[in-house]
């Protein structure tokens, strides 16, 4: 099965999870390939983030399924720390245009 859009909004669970998280953050040492081959699961790739120092921050994922999406950040432990919820989306990027429909991804949606 085809791959869906999502984005996930994030959010910390306490603000001692926030604090966890960005102190952990400031000991990482990863490039963006090191960033994008790490978050690259079997059912679900996060292929792009927003993070900015306030209490929510977003993901840009590839799955079949959010459930999908769901279950990759328990097997990785992000559960601990996080509340998330993703949605399924139409994207469309200046940068990467095609010539493809983006507006198919909605033809079997219903409202």
């Amino acid at each position: 099965m085809a791959r869906n859009t999502f984005l996930a909004i994030h959010t910390y669970k306490s603000e001692v999870a926030k604090k966890n998280t960005f102190e952990s953050l400031k000991n990482t040492v990863r490039t963006d390939y090191e960033w994008a081959d790490r978050w690259n699961f079997p059912k679900a790739q996060c292929i792009a983030t927003w993070v900015g120092t306030d209490d929510f921050f977003f993901c840009h994922w590839e799955a079949e399924t959010e459930e999908d999406i769901m279950i990759t950040l328990t097997e990785n432990g992000m559960d601990e720390n996080l509340i998330t919820v993703a949605y399924p989306i139409m994207h469309i990027n200046k940068n990467e245009c095609s010539g493809r429909d983006p507006y198919q991804v909605w033809a079997d949606v219903k409202v």
